[in-house]
């Protein structure tokens, strides 16, 4: 893990900033200049955001991005800071990568069909031992095959996984799949007959994990380092769990919603093909550039021609084999995120241009700015996909307005989610989550507030004639709309205490 994969010179382009304080921006390359926000207000002014900008204003301590043009890693920059101690982001610091995990996964299990050791579409039955997927009722007679698994069409439970603190016991993966003590999750079953719908399941993948140690007889972490970590040239890529102690050193140390570091300095996922991929954005970008390579039949290692060409056809909604690919109509490209406990991560690739990057953060706070800074990247590089911002008028934020919203509420369908809106000192309002870091609103009505961030917009509704708060408001997003509301009417004065 300690070979460095760019040569040393790229390292003199690595941009030290400490709480938003560049080191030296003339060291910075052209994009960590030109954020660009989800939403860009109309009148405001120039909206381009530097690096150390939005990562102070996310609470990010520390981004890596590698860009991929022309099926080459062009550029590899560290920004910030990978320990509570001061250690700057390097090229080669690793990251959790959380769902990424799932993508190679596929590919190791795509290589095993391949091998003639897996089926995609024979019932996973036939080749488990000493533990078998429960089926009952409805299902006692569904086929659930590797192809549900990998485009999560299995009708399976639990979506994602928590991890454990790194001196914490750590479960089998039988005691995973059956909830059991001391997996801190629930049993992975099936609840949607197998191939009629789309749901997201970690759990799939924690059953695909089994499925290839129980037809190798090899540990996943062995089986995926022989068969395409190290052939792909992936150096700083392993799914070891715990982290061995020779990586941990290149370890970057995890920040949770709060801004503080996790104790130990990440979380434990033995759900290896779910999660447990530990790495950098140069390797995941050179990972990218093998599967363009496989699909254009320029090379078989990491897959075949019409492998390749399988796992990134759309094959239930966006999704192919453990991937997510473009909508029929736009430019095609492949792509997925990381989220686990104090990382994110996003990794696309346009395949017909052969251009992408990876981007790569040690905040749960940091999805929001890795997305800013590919709108950056698609300026800089003209992607096939522009991603275009959403535009916006902005209005005056009134006492009136900022009285409307101002308070504390929870969803109506889901009561333990709940959110704060409070004013500022100098009268603007903020969007808080369950002690996450806060988002600026401006008001784009006398009824609507938008994060330009994330492109958020509250809509009140149900006005109380009195006082003017909203009772009730709609969350409008990307994802549709969530109703909720006001669980606690303050007085004006405490309503609008300011938030720091």
């Amino acid at each position: 893990m300690k070979t460095r994969s760019l040569t040393l010179s790229l390292a003199t382009l690595v941009l030290v900033v400490s709480h938003g304080a560049a080191a030296s921006d003339s060291m910075a390359p052209p994009y960590a200049s030109r954020l660009r926000r989800q939403v860009v207000l109309e009148g405001a002014g120039n909206q381009s955001f530097s690096m150390a900008e939005r990562m102070r204003h996310y609470g990010v301590s520390g981004v890596s991005v590698a860009v991929v043009e022309g099926c080459r890693v062009v550029n590899a920059d560290g920004f910030g800071t990978a320990t509570p101690e001061g250690k700057p982001v390097l090229p080669e610091t690793l990251f959790a990568a959380g769902s990424v995990s799932k993508v190679v996964a596929s590919v190791g299990a795509l290589k095993l069909v391949e091998a003639g050791a897996l089926s995609l579409d024979r019932d996973i039955g036939d080749y488990l031992h000493g533990w078998s997927l429960p089926r009952e009722g409805a299902f006692a007679q569904s086929t659930v095959s590797l192809r549900h698994l990998l485009t999560h069409s299995a009708g399976l439970t639990v979506a994602g996984f928590k991890g454990y603190p790194v001196d914490a016991p750590l479960p089998t993966l039988q005691q995973i799949l059956d909830g059991q003590t001391p997996a801190n999750t629930a049993p992975v079953r099936i609840d949607v007959a197998p191939g009629t719908t789309w749901r997201y399941s970690g759990g799939g993948f924690v059953l695909t994990q089994l499925l290839m140690e129980q037809a190798t007889r090899t540990s996943f972490a062995a089986l995926m380092r022989d068969r395409v970590l190290l052939p792909a040239g992936l150096k700083h890529s392993t799914y070891v769990q715990p982290l061995d102690p020779e990586s941990a050193k290149d370890a970057a140390t995890g920040t949770l919603p709060d801004g503080t570091p996790i104790p130990g300095g990440w979380r434990v996922y033995p759900e290896g093909a779910a999660a447990g991929l530990w790495s950098t954005p140069t390797d995941l970008s050179k990972f990218a550039i093998e599967l363009v390579r496989s699909m254009r039949g320029e090379s078989t290692t990491l897959l075949r021609q019409d492998t390749a060409t399988e796992m990134m056809r759309r094959q239930v909604e966006n999704w192919g084999l453990g991937v997510e690919v473009s909508p029929g109509g736009a430019p095609r490209k492949f792509s997925h995120t990381g989220a686990p406990v104090g990382y994110r991560t996003l990794w696309l690739m346009f395949p017909d241009t052969c251009q992408g990057a990876t981007i790569m953060t040690n905040a749960d706070e940091g999805m929001t700015l890795a997305y800013e800074v590919a709108r950056a990247l698609a300026d800089q590089y003209r992607w096939p996909d522009p991603m275009v911002s959403e535009r916006a008028m902005a209005v005056p934020m009134t006492p009136d307005i900022a009285t409307r919203f101002v308070g504390s509420y929870q969803l109506r369908d889901f009561p333990a989610e709940r959110f704060e809106v409070s004013a500022r000192p100098n009268g603007a309002l903020a969007w808080s989550r369950q002690g996450r870091g806060h988002r600026d609103l401006v008001a784009t009505g006398p009824d609507t507030v938008l994060s330009p961030d994330s492109a958020m917009r509250l809509v009140a509704k149900d006005r109380d004639p009195e006082t003017g708060h909203a009772l009730t408001v709609e969350l409008v997003f990307s994802g549709g709309v969530n109703v909720a509301q006001r669980i606690v009417v303050e007085d004006h004065k405490a309503a609008g205490s300011p938030v720091e």
